[in-house]
Protein backbone atom coordinates (compact mmCIF):
# COMPACT_ATOMS: atom_id res chain seq x y z
CA UNK A 1 0.00 0.00 0.00
CA UNK A 2 2.94 2.07 0.80
CA UNK A 3 3.48 2.86 -3.13
CA UNK A 4 -0.33 4.17 -3.64
CA UNK A 5 0.03 6.95 -0.65
CA UNK A 6 0.65 9.56 -3.75
CA UNK A 7 -2.34 8.39 -5.59
CA UNK A 8 -5.13 10.38 -6.05
CA UNK A 9 -8.48 9.40 -5.59
CA UNK A 10 -9.85 9.16 -8.37
CA UNK A 11 -6.51 7.08 -10.21
CA UNK A 12 -7.43 4.73 -7.29
CA UNK A 13 -11.24 4.78 -8.22
CA UNK A 14 -10.13 3.76 -12.03
CA UNK A 15 -8.00 1.27 -10.91
CA UNK A 16 -10.02 -0.67 -8.81
CA UNK A 17 -12.99 -0.35 -10.90
CA UNK A 18 -11.26 -2.11 -14.05
CA UNK A 19 -9.78 -4.70 -11.48
CA UNK A 20 -12.87 -5.78 -10.61
CA UNK A 21 -13.76 -5.59 -14.16
CA UNK A 22 -16.46 -2.89 -14.48
CA UNK A 23 -17.40 -0.15 -16.54
CA UNK A 24 -18.15 3.44 -15.42
CA UNK A 25 -21.98 3.11 -16.21
CA UNK A 26 -21.75 -0.57 -14.37
CA UNK A 27 -20.15 0.93 -11.01
CA UNK A 28 -22.54 3.80 -10.92
CA UNK A 29 -25.92 1.16 -11.68
CA UNK A 30 -24.36 -0.15 -8.51
CA UNK A 31 -23.85 2.19 -6.47
CA UNK A 32 -26.13 4.21 -6.90
CA UNK A 33 -24.82 7.17 -8.56
CA UNK A 34 -24.44 8.27 -12.14
CA UNK A 35 -22.00 7.40 -14.55
CA UNK A 36 -20.96 11.09 -14.90
CA UNK A 37 -20.52 10.70 -11.53
CA UNK A 38 -18.27 8.32 -11.80
CA UNK A 39 -16.82 9.89 -14.68
CA UNK A 40 -16.01 13.37 -12.59
CA UNK A 41 -14.26 11.26 -9.45
CA UNK A 42 -12.23 9.47 -11.97
CA UNK A 43 -10.82 12.64 -13.63
CA UNK A 44 -10.29 14.81 -10.69
CA UNK A 45 -13.36 16.99 -11.39
CA UNK A 46 -14.80 16.01 -7.99
CA UNK A 47 -11.78 14.95 -5.84
CA UNK A 48 -13.77 14.89 -2.38
CA UNK A 49 -17.12 12.52 -2.79
CA UNK A 50 -19.62 12.28 0.22
CA UNK A 51 -18.58 9.76 3.05
CA UNK A 52 -21.86 8.41 1.90
CA UNK A 53 -20.56 7.90 -1.91
CA UNK A 54 -16.78 6.42 -0.89
CA UNK A 55 -18.95 3.87 1.32
CA UNK A 56 -21.30 2.83 -1.46
CA UNK A 57 -18.51 2.51 -3.64
CA UNK A 58 -16.20 0.64 -1.40
CA UNK A 59 -19.14 -1.77 -1.03
CA UNK A 60 -19.96 -2.53 -3.91
CA UNK A 61 -16.11 -2.92 -5.31
CA UNK A 62 -16.14 -5.30 -2.00
CA UNK A 63 -12.85 -4.16 -0.83
CA UNK A 64 -11.20 -5.64 1.93
CA UNK A 65 -10.81 -4.01 5.11
CA UNK A 66 -7.19 -2.61 4.80
CA UNK A 67 -8.01 -1.62 1.40
CA UNK A 68 -10.97 0.12 2.68
CA UNK A 69 -9.55 1.76 4.80
CA UNK A 70 -6.73 3.05 2.81
CA UNK A 71 -9.74 4.06 0.21
CA UNK A 72 -11.26 6.05 2.75
CA UNK A 73 -8.51 8.25 3.83
CA UNK A 74 -7.46 9.15 0.55
CA UNK A 75 -10.13 11.55 0.41
CA UNK A 76 -10.09 12.79 4.11
CA UNK A 77 -8.43 16.14 4.38
CA UNK A 78 -8.29 19.08 6.63
CA UNK A 79 -9.90 22.28 6.75
CA UNK A 80 -7.57 24.44 6.43
CA UNK A 81 -9.88 27.33 7.88
CA UNK A 82 -11.25 24.82 10.82
CA UNK A 83 -14.82 25.63 9.76
CA UNK A 84 -17.70 23.13 8.85
CA UNK A 85 -16.99 21.67 5.40
CA UNK A 86 -18.18 18.97 3.25
CA UNK A 87 -15.30 16.42 2.68
CA UNK A 88 -17.55 16.36 -1.17
CA UNK A 89 -18.04 17.60 -4.22
CA UNK A 90 -21.98 18.19 -5.02
CA UNK A 91 -23.32 14.82 -6.71
CA UNK A 92 -26.13 12.46 -6.83
CA UNK A 93 -26.25 10.55 -3.80
CA UNK A 94 -29.68 8.16 -4.64
CA UNK A 95 -29.71 4.57 -4.44
CA UNK A 96 -31.07 3.26 -7.86
CA UNK A 97 -34.39 1.50 -7.19
CA UNK A 98 -33.82 -2.11 -6.67
CA UNK A 99 -36.56 -2.53 -9.13
CA UNK A 100 -38.56 -1.07 -12.79
CA UNK A 101 -41.09 1.49 -11.11
CA UNK A 102 -44.17 -0.03 -12.90
CA UNK A 103 -47.86 1.45 -12.81
CA UNK A 104 -46.93 4.75 -11.03
CA UNK A 105 -46.26 7.02 -14.17
CA UNK A 106 -48.97 9.57 -13.34
CA UNK A 107 -47.65 9.79 -9.65
CA UNK A 108 -43.87 9.86 -10.88
CA UNK A 109 -45.15 12.86 -13.19
CA UNK A 110 -47.30 14.70 -10.55
CA UNK A 111 -44.26 14.57 -8.08
CA UNK A 112 -41.78 15.86 -10.70
CA UNK A 113 -44.20 18.61 -11.20
CA UNK A 114 -44.08 19.41 -7.72
CA UNK A 115 -40.41 19.29 -6.84
CA UNK A 116 -39.85 21.44 -10.54
CA UNK A 117 -42.48 24.34 -8.53
CA UNK A 118 -40.21 26.49 -6.72
CA UNK A 119 -43.04 27.16 -3.87
CA UNK A 120 -42.94 23.76 -2.82
CA UNK A 121 -40.28 23.49 -0.57
CA UNK A 122 -41.25 20.46 1.49
CA UNK A 123 -43.27 17.80 -0.33
CA UNK A 124 -44.16 14.57 1.41
CA UNK A 125 -44.89 11.00 0.17
CA UNK A 126 -47.35 9.49 2.23
CA UNK A 127 -49.26 6.09 2.79
CA UNK A 128 -49.38 2.73 4.09
CA UNK A 129 -46.35 1.07 4.63
CA UNK A 130 -44.55 -0.76 1.49
CA UNK A 131 -46.94 1.52 -0.66
CA UNK A 132 -44.47 2.10 -2.27
CA UNK A 133 -43.31 5.70 -1.06
CA UNK A 134 -39.32 5.39 -1.02
CA UNK A 135 -39.71 4.01 -4.83
CA UNK A 136 -41.37 6.41 -5.54
CA UNK A 137 -39.68 9.84 -4.23
CA UNK A 138 -36.09 7.39 -5.21
CA UNK A 139 -37.07 7.77 -8.77
CA UNK A 140 -38.42 11.11 -8.79
CA UNK A 141 -35.22 12.17 -6.98
CA UNK A 142 -32.93 11.26 -10.13
CA UNK A 143 -34.95 12.01 -12.69
CA UNK A 144 -35.02 16.04 -11.49
CA UNK A 145 -31.21 15.42 -10.13
CA UNK A 146 -30.41 18.56 -12.95
CA UNK A 147 -32.63 20.79 -10.88
CA UNK A 148 -30.45 21.15 -7.92
CA UNK A 149 -27.13 21.74 -9.09
CA UNK A 150 -24.95 21.10 -5.23
CA UNK A 151 -26.80 17.87 -4.58
CA UNK A 152 -29.38 15.32 -4.33
CA UNK A 153 -28.73 13.16 -1.49
CA UNK A 154 -31.29 10.45 0.05
CA UNK A 155 -31.16 9.62 3.58
CA UNK A 156 -32.33 6.64 5.27
CA UNK A 157 -34.51 7.36 8.63
CA UNK A 158 -35.64 3.93 9.39
CA UNK A 159 -32.74 2.64 11.73
CA UNK A 160 -32.90 5.67 13.90
CA UNK A 161 -35.11 5.75 16.90
CA UNK A 162 -34.31 9.64 18.48
CA UNK A 163 -35.60 12.20 17.25
CA UNK A 164 -32.92 14.39 18.21
CA UNK A 165 -30.81 12.31 15.32
CA UNK A 166 -32.35 13.31 12.57
CA UNK A 167 -30.32 16.57 11.83
CA UNK A 168 -27.15 15.27 12.94
CA UNK A 169 -27.52 12.21 10.44
CA UNK A 170 -28.11 14.41 7.89
CA UNK A 171 -25.12 16.48 8.86
CA UNK A 172 -22.85 13.18 9.05
CA UNK A 173 -24.26 12.00 5.81
CA UNK A 174 -23.27 15.44 3.66
CA UNK A 175 -19.54 15.09 5.68
CA UNK A 176 -19.84 18.04 7.66
CA UNK A 177 -17.69 18.66 10.89
CA UNK A 178 -18.33 20.54 13.52
CA UNK A 179 -16.19 23.88 14.35
CA UNK A 180 -15.62 24.97 18.11
CA UNK A 181 -18.59 24.68 19.65
CA UNK A 182 -20.96 24.84 16.49
CA UNK A 183 -23.65 22.24 16.46
CA UNK A 184 -23.95 19.58 13.61
CA UNK A 185 -27.58 21.43 13.13
CA UNK A 186 -25.54 24.90 13.01
CA UNK A 187 -23.17 23.21 10.21
CA UNK A 188 -26.36 21.81 8.25
CA UNK A 189 -27.68 25.56 8.23
CA UNK A 190 -24.17 27.47 6.40
CA UNK A 191 -23.48 24.71 4.69
CA UNK A 192 -26.73 24.40 2.59
CA UNK A 193 -27.70 28.06 3.47
CA UNK A 194 -26.83 29.17 -0.25
CA UNK A 195 -27.15 25.58 -2.00
CA UNK A 196 -29.37 24.85 -4.48
CA UNK A 197 -30.30 21.45 -2.76
CA UNK A 198 -32.44 18.50 -2.75
CA UNK A 199 -32.60 16.27 0.36
CA UNK A 200 -34.77 12.71 0.34
CA UNK A 201 -35.56 12.26 4.03
CA UNK A 202 -36.95 8.17 3.87
CA UNK A 203 -39.50 7.02 6.43
CA UNK A 204 -40.25 10.12 8.87
CA UNK A 205 -43.29 8.52 10.01
CA UNK A 206 -41.60 7.60 13.80
CA UNK A 207 -39.47 10.86 13.73
CA UNK A 208 -42.45 13.47 13.45
CA UNK A 209 -40.92 15.41 15.91
CA UNK A 210 -38.20 16.51 14.38
CA UNK A 211 -40.11 17.88 11.40
CA UNK A 212 -39.92 21.06 13.19
CA UNK A 213 -36.89 21.24 12.91
CA UNK A 214 -36.48 20.27 9.24
CA UNK A 215 -39.07 23.13 8.50
CA UNK A 216 -37.05 25.58 10.49
CA UNK A 217 -33.62 24.26 8.31
CA UNK A 218 -35.93 25.05 5.15
CA UNK A 219 -37.18 28.41 6.14
CA UNK A 220 -33.29 29.69 6.96
CA UNK A 221 -32.14 28.20 3.30
CA UNK A 222 -34.16 29.38 0.56
CA UNK A 223 -32.96 26.97 -2.28
CA UNK A 224 -33.28 23.69 0.20
CA UNK A 225 -35.61 21.51 -0.83
CA UNK A 226 -37.33 17.94 0.82
CA UNK A 227 -38.57 15.47 -0.24
CA UNK A 228 -39.86 13.11 2.59
CA UNK A 229 -42.02 9.82 2.79
CA UNK A 230 -43.68 9.34 5.89
CA UNK A 231 -46.63 7.25 7.19
CA UNK A 232 -48.49 10.19 7.91
CA UNK A 233 -48.17 13.53 7.38
CA UNK A 234 -45.31 16.20 9.26
CA UNK A 235 -48.03 19.01 9.60
CA UNK A 236 -45.31 21.73 9.56
CA UNK A 237 -45.58 24.75 8.07
CA UNK A 238 -45.16 24.82 4.00
CA UNK A 239 -45.56 21.10 3.68
CA UNK A 240 -47.11 20.04 0.30
CA UNK A 241 -48.88 16.36 1.30
CA UNK A 242 -48.80 13.67 -1.64
CA UNK A 243 -50.83 10.48 -0.41
CA UNK A 244 -49.33 7.57 -2.59
CA UNK A 245 -52.45 5.24 -2.56
CA UNK A 246 -52.18 1.24 -3.29
CA UNK A 247 -51.61 -0.07 -6.99
CA UNK A 248 -55.45 -1.00 -8.02
CA UNK A 249 -55.64 -4.62 -9.35
CA UNK A 250 -56.04 -5.19 -12.79
CA UNK A 251 -59.98 -6.68 -13.42
CA UNK A 252 -60.28 -10.49 -13.33
CA UNK A 253 -62.96 -10.16 -15.03
CA UNK A 254 -63.01 -10.07 -19.11
CA UNK A 255 -64.37 -6.69 -21.11
CA UNK A 256 -66.92 -7.55 -23.37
Amino acid sequence: MTGEQGISFGVRLRRLREAAGLTQEELASRAGLTAKAISALERGERKRPYPHTVRSLADTLELPEEERASFVASVRKKDAQGSAAPVSSPELAVPEPPTLLVGRERELSEIDAFLRDRRVRLLTLTGTGGVGKTHLALQAAREVAGLFPDGVVSIALAPLGDPDLVLPTVAQALGLREAGTQTPREALRVFLKEKRFLLVLDNLEHLLSAAPEVADLIEVCPDLRVLATSRAPLRVRGEQEYPVEPLSLPSLHPVT
